[in-house]
């Protein structure tokens, strides 16, 4: 069918996605279903009727108000709504007539696969923005969508394809397998829980402070504002998350030695490697465990030095859903050109004299947006770097 059929059917498609983005922003981090009720007034409570609920056009028509209150409705609505359906009309047009993004012939169902990200980091950051968290559903319902898609639907040398070399196949079993011994380990209460009464970043503090003290100026009582950790407890508390990560690049590493080194394992990945949808769905779960290993690195590190939760976990669940769907090497880039999406938000609200601060996560989806698009040219200008890399480690690691 010509573009300009599937452009008006593709912003409908994106509005309806938005609308559902707006029940999950306002529900999902309350704890309320997702289901029931049915969409009602915030206000008034009264069930909304079919007209009254469709995406843009509905609030429009109400003229902001509730039919029966005459509450006014929040624009963030509407504006969700249209965002999401531009959304899925941009990267439509990107990847389908000017053929910018993935490498090789774009097909609906990583198209589709695609735009479940951005609605997922649409939604995280929206929830991020307001009350600094991230649940971890949606990263989590990200990464198993895409780990089954990238399944289903990846050849080798079709666009957005995670497959990959037995040598990483092999480092992707051996890390998640640790990752499951490590999170049953946890469960059952063998390995201790970091921060288990919870510790604010520091600007989340800020602003739960900013609260208090209003609520205090009013003659309301605020929000507590936990003690901060000191220097001693942030860093016995990372300990606890570096012994958590410990099985997983134990036996990611042992994984790989036994690849290199035993002739019976390293026919059997190369075996592996040759079935297509078991090649594709090992390849979206390394992304995962790169793209999450990549931010938890970073909080250990950046914690341990500074004596400060450096990153929280959150964004680490994000990363996680990020890299099951564009893959490993997307998702470190992706982790990379995040300050660079905070430095442009920060010089625009410096223009706008706003004083309003974000959290990390919505800067994350930004670069997630812009990778998408631009991976293959990145890729390609760090492509001899890599490769001189790659010649070391094969040096110091003869048959690698």
């Amino acid at each position: 069918m010509p573009h300009f059929i599937y452009i008006p059917f593709l912003f409908a498609i994106g509005a309806c996605v938005g609308s559902f983005l707006n029940v999950v922003v306002y529900r999902l981090p309350r704890g309320m279903s997702l289901v029931r009720p049915p969409s009602r007034c915030p206000e008034c409570e009264t069930p909304l009727a079919w007209y009254d609920n469709v995406p843009v056009f509905g609030w429009i028509f109400l003229r902001g108000k509730c039919r029966y209150c005459r509450k006014p409705i929040s624009p963030r609505y509407p504006i969700v709504e249209a965002v999401t359906g531009c959304l899925f009309v941009f990267y439509y047009v990107m990847f389908f007539i000017l053929h910018i993004g993935p490498t090789g012939e774009m097909n609906w169902p990583i198209y589709g696969l695609y735009m479940m990200l951005i609605s997922g980091l649409l939604a995280a950051s929206l929830i991020d923005a307001e009350l600094f968290i991230i649940p971890a559903a949606i990263p989590w319902w990200i990464a198993a969508v895409g780990i089954v898609v990238h399944g289903v639907a990846d050849q080798p040398g079709s666009a957005g394809s995670l497959m990959e070399w037995p040598s990483a196949l092999a480092l992707c079993g051996g890390s998640a397998i640790g990752l499951a011994i490590s999170m049953a380990l946890l469960q059952l209460r063998i390995l201790p829980l970091s921060f288990p009464t919870g510790d604010l970043l520091e600007m989340e503090r800020a602003e739960l402070e900013e609260k208090a003290k209003k609520a205090a100026d009013a003659g309301e009582e605020g929000p507590d504002v936990p003690p901060e950790f000191t220097a001693a407890e942030v860093r016995r508390e990372i300990r606890k998350e570096m012994l958590f990560l410990m099985p997983p690049l134990v036996l990611g590493g042992a994984s790989v030695l036994l690849y290199l080194h035993a002739p019976a394992v390293w026919q059997m990945w190369h075996a592996a490697a040759r079935i297509d949808w078991l090649n594709a769905g090992m390849g979206a779960l390394l992304g995962s465990l790169v793209g999450a290993f990549v931010v938890w690195l970073t909080r250990i590190l950046g914690s341990y030095v500074m004596g400060k939760e450096a990153m929280g976990l959150g964004d680490m669940h994000l990363m996680f859903g990020i890299g099951a769907v564009l893959g490993g090497s997307a998702a470190t880039i992706t982790f990379f050109i995040a300050p660079f999406a905070a430095i442009a938000v920060g010089i625009y609200l410096l223009i706008a004299h706003s004083r309003r601060q974000l959290p990390f996560g919505p800067y994350l989806s930004l670069a997630a947006g812009f990778v998408m698009l631009f991976y293959a040219p990145i890729a390609a200008y760090l492509q001899p770097g890599l490769q001189a890399m790659i010649s070391l480690i094969r040096q110091m690691l003869p048959g690698a």
